[in-house]
This record gives C-alpha cells, structure tokens and sequence, in this order.
C-alpha cells in the first residue's frame, strides 16, 4: 500500500489536499474520542480511538495501526473494521448518487469522497461513478490522507502509553512506545519514499502505475487473508455484547455525520471559488 502513495500527490494538490485531508482528520478524532469516551460514556478506549481512526482516516488500514498501537483486543478490531465495511459499501453506492443530485461538480465531490469514504479502492470506485476527474481528486484526497497513518498510529502509542494505561507515577520509557508501535507502519513510509523519490524519477508516472497495478493484486490478496484470518477468530455473540447497547454503533454514525459535515466545509471553503481560485487537475501527461 506504501508504495502507492506518493509525495508527489501532495505537490499536485497543494494546500487543497492537505487542508481537507490532514486539517480535517484530526479533528474528527478527537471529537470521536471526546464523544466516545464522555458523552456515551465507553469504557474500552481502545476501541473507540481504533473506531475513530478507521472512520477519519482509511477504515481497515487505519484501524489496524491504530487498534495495535492503542493494545486493542481482537473483538474491539473486529468491530471496528465490521462496521466500517458495512458503512463503507453503502456510502460506495449512495454518497456519489446524493453528491450528484445536489448538483456538486467533479471536483468537489470527488474531494469529498476521497475525504470521507473510508477504503481506499471504495473512493476509485466512487469517484469513479461521477466521472474521471472526480476520481482523480478523490484519489489525490484519500492519498494525501493515508500518510496520515504513521504519525496518527505513533501519536496513539504515546497517548496510550502517557496517559491511558499508565499505572503509577513511573515515567514510561521509548521502549514501551516502541512496543505498541505498528512496525508494518515503517515498510509503508519506506515504499512510500522508494516509489516517491527513486521509482517516479527514474521510470515515470506510467510505470509506477503499472507497478502498483501489480502489486495491488498481491495488495488484495493479503487484505482477503487478514479479513478471513480474523473472521475465523471473531465470535458474533462476543460483537454484539460489544456493542454495549448500541453505543459503539452511536460512535460511527455520529462521528461519519461529522465527518461528512466538516469535510464538505473544508471542500466548499477550498475548491468552491468563493474563498480561492479553482485548481485544475492536469494528471494525465
């Protein structure tokens, strides 16, 4: 997945990208966590930052850094991606029917995919259905937002270790951080850099694309085992005590309306015109 994501992105979307994707996603994590943790009142905080990660950032990848970062269980991960799934399919299908019928342009609405749909293939295939340059700027948008997963899995690790789960008045050492970070975490950030910065110079765009298209068979084949592997280790009387009555299913829907709603603010306050000058999306040369 690393190797996908390129710096270059950032480069060709500028501070359009960065401001509806790295702007927005840290506010909708802390307001999950504030209105996870005080508001419903959970007590497994593991659970509601991994909830919080996948629903802001990229579902499944998001939460899965973040769940290993903050010692989340198995259930709690379970959960998480399960509800992100089933929210992820059906934003796929409605979120470009309504974007279209409120009569948004490609370029906004395709920023607004990429902003708040949470898997990454989901945003191609909805950006996809407004048309080719909504999918290039929800791809750009959901690219330039999954960098965020290091920095979001790391800041977790040290929150957690501070704050959550310390015990005591000991200091907690680089070690303990250490632990609870997602070591895949640092391959993504490698590949990232390697495609960004030896691959794109030297064989173009072109052959990075057709690269990626390769690796993304190998991609889905890894994501297909991780889903069976942890479906084969999820109890469904486990996931519904999970639920606590609903309140984890109150977390993602609250937090995605939010979601949704900052994001549109940040999409029309960027690409609408009113504020600045349009960008044109030139990403086929």
């Amino acid at each position: 997945m690393g190797f996908s994501v390129l710096f270059s992105n950032i480069a060709k979307f500028g501070l359009y990208g960065l401001g509806i994707a790295w702007i927005v996603t840290p506010i909708v994590i802390i307001f999950m966590w504030w209105f996870g943790t005080r508001v419903l009142k959970i007590d497994n905080k593991p659970l509601v930052i991994t909830m919080s990660a996948a629903t802001s950032v990229c579902g499944t990848s998001a939460a899965i850094a973040t769940g290993a970062a903050a010692k989340a269980k198995k259930d709690d991960l379970s959960l998480a991606i399960s509800i992100s799934i089933i929210f992820t399919i059906l934003m796929m299908v409605f979120e470009p029917m309504i974007i279209r019928w409120a009569g948004m342009n490609q370029l906004m609405g395709g920023a607004l995919i990429g902003g708040t749909v949470d898997s990454t293939g989901a945003v191609v295939l909805a950006g996809n259905a407004l048309g080719p340059e909504a999918e290039q700027a929800a791809v750009l948008v959901k690219s330039i937002q999954n960098i965020l997963i290091g920095f979001i899995a790391f800041f977790v690790a040290i929150f957690f270790a501070t704050r959550v789960d310390k015990t005591g008045t000991s200091k907690v050492g680089a070690g303990e951080i250490w632990t609870r970070f997602p070591k895949f975490i640092i391959g993504f950030f490698v590949a990232s850099m390697v495609a960004s910065f030896i691959f794109l110079p030297l064989c173009g765009g072109a052959d990075v694309k057709a690269i990626n298209g390769v690796l993304d068979q190998y991609k889905n084949w890894a994501f297909v085992l991780a889903f069976t592997s942890i479906g084969l280790d999820t109890n469904f009387k486990s996931l519904i005590k999970q639920m606590q009555g609903g309140k984890v299913l109150w977390l993602y829907v609250v937090g995605q309306v939010f979601n949704i709603a900052l994001t549109l603010f940040a999409v029309w306050f960027l690409l609408s015109g009113v504020v600045f000058d349009v960008p044109v999306l030139d990403l086929y040369k």
